[in-house]
């Protein structure tokens, strides 16, 4: 005979497993599916704008974004469950987000690079101030201070020699403003120290027609001439 105990038992069971399958389902509608589709979304305008970009270009933007956001490129790539469960539960707490491992000073990264150059020296600066303070458009002024404390030595004419990296070189470019940027030129350049190869090979991949000063000497000379007359 059938133990009724048993057989209301089973089905109290069998009702239980019912209800907690329903309750493991995600219902349409609900905020899991509509993050889901939401981070989609930005996946594929992501990929869409991105994907034209050579790769310098993509690293640059991609960059740009994560410095944007506040996040920590070491977060795209999480550690294992069992690496991250033998860590003090309070590790990542206490980690500024903006201060990447081994990023050099400013005097060690200069003496890395060993520019060969005052042009050389500035670009190695502004290659300093984009990528290691998130400061992609600078003044002439943060040159400066980022020189004295590269213990550098100092600029003879920091505007003059800005505007020689710049409209003879290629290496910087105005951004608007009274501000400054990289070049991918100077990027190339910096990246390719203290290989001096590697840098002529830069300055063959990225050409610059360095543009001409005005000179006004010859107009001055011409308007003298006429008033002796």
């Amino acid at each position: 005979m059938l133990d009724p105990t048993r057989a209301e038992t089973g089905q109290d069971a069998s009702e239980g497993n019912s209800e907690s399958n329903k309750n493991s389902e995600i219902e349409p509608g609900s905020s899991a599916v509509i993050d889901a589709g939401t981070e989609l979304k930005a996946m594929r305008a992501s990929f869409e704008v991105l994907s034209p970009l050579d790769n310098e270009a993509r690293s640059r933007a991609v960059r740009w974004l994560l410095a944007a956001l506040k996040m920590d490129a070491h977060a795209l790539h999480p550690e294992p469950p069992e690496t991250v469960s033998n860590k003090p539960l309070d590790a990542h707490l206490h980690r500024d987000p903006s201060a990447a491992e081994n990023v050099p000073n400013a005097r060690t990264f200069m003496s890395q690079k060993k520019p060969g150059s005052l042009v050389e020296r500035i670009a190695c600066l502004a290659y300093y101030l984009s990528f290691y303070r998130d400061t992609p458009h600078f003044k002439t002024s943060d040159l400066v201070l980022l020189n004295t404390e590269a213990a550098a030595p100092k600029f003879g004419n920091p505007s003059r020699d800005a505007d020689n990296a710049g409209r003879q070189n290629g290496y910087l470019v105005t951004a608007g403003k009274g501000l400054k940027q990289l070049t991918p030129r100077g990027e190339a350049v910096v990246q390719a120290l203290p290989d001096r190869e590697a840098v002529s090979a830069a300055l063959r991949e990225f050409p610059y027609k360095a543009r001409k000063s005005r000179d006004t000497t010859s107009k001055r000379s011409s308007d003298r001439d006429k008033d002796d007359q």
